[in-house]
C-alpha cells in the first residue's frame, strides 16, 4: 500500500474524540496518547471498529462520543471485543483515570455482548511509541482483522496528517 492509498483509507481520532470505520475507511486508530487511554472496539463478524483517545482528566467526552456511535449505528447487540491501551506516562496518568471505570460505566452498560480481547490476542506491536514524541499509538485494518501499527508509523513517517485524514465518517 502508498502512502496515498493509506491517506484515503485511515481515519485517525483525535484527543476527545470516537471514530468509527466504513467501507471506504476501514482502517483506523489514535495517536499522542501520552497521560491518555486509547479506547479500541471491534466486531469481527461484521467487521466494524470504534477507537477513542481518551483524555486522562475526563475521559467522558471520548466516551459519550462512542457510546453516540454505539447508538447512531444500532450496535448494541454487537459482540465487540474491547481493549484499553495505555499513554506512554501510563504510571503518572493512573492518579487520573481508571481502566474499569471506563469500562464498567461506558463499554459493559451499553454493549450487551462486550468481552475483553485475550492478551494473546494482542500482538506486541499493536501499540507502539510515536517515533516524534514521548507518546503511544495503535492503528487497526477490520478488512484484513490485524492491527497494522508498524504498517501505518512506516508509512506516515516525515509526513503532516491533514485534518480530512482525522473526520470520522460515520455509516
Amino acid at each position: 500500500m502508498t502512502k496515498e492509498e493509506l491517506l484515503q483509507k485511515l481515519t485517525i481520532v483525535d484527543m476527545n474524540h470516537a471514530g468509527i470505520t466504513t467501507i471506504d475507511k476501514p482502517i483506523i486508530g489514535t495517536r499522542s496518547l501520552s497521560t491518555c487511554l486509547g479506547v479500541f472496539l471491534y466486531d469481527e463478524q461484521d467487521k466494524i471498529a470504534i477507537a477513542a483517545h481518551a483524555t486522562s482528566g475526563d475521559p467522558n467526552v471520548a466516551m459519550k462520543e462512542v457510546i453516540k456511535l454505539i447508538k447512531e449505528n444500532k450496535l448494541e447487540f454487537a459482540s465487540f471485543k474491547y481493549k484499553i491501551f495505555d499513554g506512554y506516562y501510563q504510571d503518572a496518568a493512573a492518579a487520573y483515570h481508571s481502566k474499569e471505570t471506563i469500562i464498567n460505566r461506558y463499554i459493559k452498560l451499553n454493549l450487551f455482548f462486550a468481552s475483553p480481547f485475550k492478551e494473546e490476542e494482542i500482538p506486541s506491536t499493536a501499540l507502539l511509541k510515536d517515533p516524534a514524541l514521548p507518546a503511544n499509538e495503535f492503528y487497526f485494518d477490520v478488512q484484513t482483522g490485524r492491527f497494522v501499527t508498524e504498517e501505518v508509523q512506516f508509512l506516515l513517517q516525515d509526513s503532516t496528517i491533514t485534518e480530512e485524514v482525522s473526520k470520522p465518517r460515520h455509516r
